[in-house]
């Protein structure tokens, strides 16, 4: 078995109350997993140790390790996390809801493309190449059956099942 990912050993406490203990799962390519149990259970603090939420780092850091393509990682920010390949869909609603919904999916891993003024500066002046951002969403939103839904609508107004 070649796990893609693995946590080992995840402990995680909250001011003296332990949240996580001895947490151990491992996710196979191709698997889907999934995580269930009641209120106040953990799943959302792990997905946050995953990710490497702040929450998780300004409240004294997890114990375990993680484990990404065999390699022990150390994932300390979301940034990392992306890097990695890992994303994370959040509980609560945040996305921005003057963005369509291309916006929101592609936040912080915008697809650029040079223009005038990044030619004879910096790359930091791309312009954002709407077309291969479009064109990644809307695989995304067929990837998970959402055939129907026009990928440039603005967030705001979408029904609560397809935020």
């Amino acid at each position: 078995m070649n796990a893609v990912l693995e946590m080992k050993d995840i402990n995680k406490s909250y001011y003296g109350n332990q949240v996580l203990r001895n947490v151990t799962i491992s996710v196979e390519e191709g698997e889907i997993l999934g995580l269930v149990g009641e209120n106040g259970a953990g799943k959302s603090t792990l997905m946050n140790v995953l990710f490497g939420m702040p929450v998780i780092y300004s409240t004294g850091g997890f114990e375990g390790e993680i484990f990404f393509k065999g390699q022990r990682v150390n994932i300390d920010s979301p940034v990392k996390a992306m890097e990695l390949g890992i994303g994370m869909v959040h509980q609560e609603f945040m996305l921005l809801p003057g963005f369509s919904i291309t916006e929101n999916i592609k936040i912080n891993r915008e697809i650029t493309k040079p223009n005038i003024l990044s030619k004879i500066t910096t790359k930091k002046l791309e312009t954002l190449d709407m077309e291969a951002m479009r064109k990644d969403a809307r695989r995304a939103l067929d990837t998970i059956g959402m055939t129907t839904i026009d990928e440039m609508l603005p967030v705001a107004g979408l029904p609560v099942a397809y935020k």
